[in-house]
């Protein structure tokens, strides 16, 4: 049994990187059960540097996008570009734990990124209940700018969401 659905509407991902989001979805669930466990685990091992390919798989074609993103995710995104890996107009990263902190955003980088005006993909491993990526919103209609999408690797929410992109969703 596959665990995974693949979005036919967005950049497929190649086979080999869905095949391994498989064989790690099924060794995770096995070991976890689900549940928030499971979902941290997958969250660990994607950010692993050796799944970088993921990422990229996941930014192509964005060289005419601001990408918004945050967290750990971020960092390793942000490096990705600054390390010219993939192209983009600029990527912007805000804090990570809005969630688990329950702060909200209150810092972003790099300090000189000019938010206004803009409207960002926000892109990051994973789409729940869109609490983060709405945060980021509320937070850049300040600046007049707004997330108009949303691109993760995979989609944990139960429903499927308009404006919410990823490589597979793990409910059918």
């Amino acid at each position: 049994m596959e665990y995974l659905v693949l979005f036919e509407k967005f950049y497929t991902p190649p086979t080999d990187i869905k095949e391994r989001l498989d064989r790690l979805v099924k060794e995770l669930e096995d070991k976890h059960h689900g549940g928030r466990p499971f979902f941290d685990a997958l969250d660990d091992r994607i950010k692993d540097v050796t799944n970088q390919d993921m990422i990229l798989a996941l930014v192509k074609g964005c060289s005419d996008k601001w990408i918004s993103t945050s967290g750990e995710f971020g960092d390793k995104l942000y490096k990705l570009w600054k390390d010219g890996k993939f192209e983009c107009k600029g990527v912007v990263v805000f804090n990570g734990k809005m969630l688990t902190n329950r702060t909200g955003v209150k810092s972003w980088y790099p300090p000189d990124f000019k938010l206004e005006d803009k409207e960002f993909l926000y892109v990051d491993d994973s789409y729940f209940s869109g609490s983060t990526a709405r945060k980021v919103n509320n937070f850049l209609r300040d600046y007049d700018s707004k997330v108009k999408s949303v691109s993760v690797i995979y989609d944990g929410s139960k429903k499927k969401v308009k404006g919410v992109r990823s490589f597979f969703r793990y409910y059918q």
